[in-house]
């Protein structure tokens, strides 16, 4: 029986048991925070609003370390016949190009190795979805085009949503809908999210006042949920637990969900949003 090594990036905020349970393998997303880099899994949530909040917010993302993606690869190359790396859109990161820069060179020394790099063409839980039922094909047997399929089929069902308390960190570094209401003034939040398909972050509207905020969530998810089948579900929070668990109450209450998650944004994430909520999801 064939075996498959599946790799995604920090972007994806994958749980963490969920990432032992199936052997994934995460490859950290670079964060310069006050002129000093760091791995995303460096810090833990608390270390990193400390550090963000006392640089004033100044902080940039960076890709992936070539030698992060060729070790993995090494590694895995040892007990596995293919390797399937599903990675943040590439319209907002150069973390696809390095990994592919990391296959050419793995391939020079291993030519029989079987690398596929997936653009998932969308970030977080949504990622973590496609990522989550590729590593669930790949234990149970299924060979490498197998699981290709089931990444390539799992992007157009994945979609998600969140609700910010302002746009200027996503501004700041270029991710932003150029349609978006910047934030900031008299409690409007905006809303924004991946649902088309395209790669990019779009505009989804806004709200005022953080319960309205989470009710539109709700409204927005709706209208891209299949009626009467079940719902994956994975929820987001940066600096309050709090308020994940709201929107996680809120939107259970009101919709069908097979399986529920509820995890941080790493601090990458969180530096590119600042503090939001966010619901990631698919149906099926």
């Amino acid at each position: 029986m064939s075996k498959v090594g599946i790799v995604t990036d920090t972007t994806s905020c994958l749980p963490p048991e969920l990432v032992k349970e199936y052997g994934i393998r995460i490859v950290p997303v670079g964060l310069v925070i006050g002129g000093k880099h760091y791995k995303d899994t460096e810090l833990t949530n608390e270390q990193f609003w400390q550090l963000f909040y006392a640089a004033n917010g100044s902080s940039t993302t960076a890709a992936p370390s070539l030698g992060d993606f060729t070790s993995i690869y090494e590694e895995l190359s040892q007990s596995c016949d293919g390797i399937v790396c599903i990675l943040v859109s590439k319209a907002l990161s150069a973390t696809f190009e390095v990994a592919t820069q990391g296959k050419d060179l793995i391939k020079e020394k291993n030519p029989k190795l079987n690398i596929e790099i997936i653009d998932s063409k969308t970030s977080a839980g949504a990622l973590g979805f496609i990522v989550l039922e590729s590593a669930r094909a790949a234990k149970a047997g299924k060979n490498l085009d197998e699981v290709v399929q089931v990444a390539n089929d799992m992007i157009p069902r994945v979609k998600f949503v969140t609700a910010m308390d302002t746009l200027k960190y996503l501004i700041k570094i270029g991710r932003a809908p150029k349609t978006a209401v910047l934030g900031d003034v008299f409690g409007v939040k905006p809303l924004i999210g991946m649902v088309s398909n395209t790669g990019l972050v779009e505009n989804l509207g806004r709200a005022r006042g953080k319960k309205k905020a989470m009710s539109k969530i709700v409204e927005l998810a709706k209208e891209h949920i299949e009626p009467g089948k079940p719902v994956h579900a994975m929820f987001h929070y940066t600096d309050s637990i709090a308020a994940g668990e709201a929107l996680k109450q809120m939107v259970t209450s009101q919709i069908d969900c097979k399986e529920v998650y509820l995890t941080p944004y790493t601090p990458v994430m969180a530096s590119a949003t600042g503090p939001v909520v966010a619901f990631a999801f698919y149906t099926g």
